[in-house]
């Protein structure tokens, strides 16, 4: 019975490890008429809200040609 008791926790750490699994975002700014990078920021977020806190920042080009692409890396 011991065994198993320790077989569920090893299960339950292992999921809530892979749950916690955390993904680095980066983001570069861009401008339409500049070939070169604006800027460059990058930060964590958990598995779960990867698109939500990272691709979703991804911006289509403003009247000024500035606009921002973020992947998950």
């Amino acid at each position: 019975m011991k065994t198993l008791k320790q077989i569920i926790l090893l299960i339950s750490c292992l999921t809530l490890m892979t749950n916690c699994k955390k993904y680095t975002c980066e983001c570069n700014a861009y401008n339409l008429n500049n070939p070169e990078s604006g800027g460059h920021s990058s930060f964590k977020v958990k598995k779960k809200h990867r698109k939500d806190i990272c691709t979703d920042k991804s911006t289509q080009p403003d009247i000024y040609g500035n606009y921002t692409t973020c992947i998950i890396k």
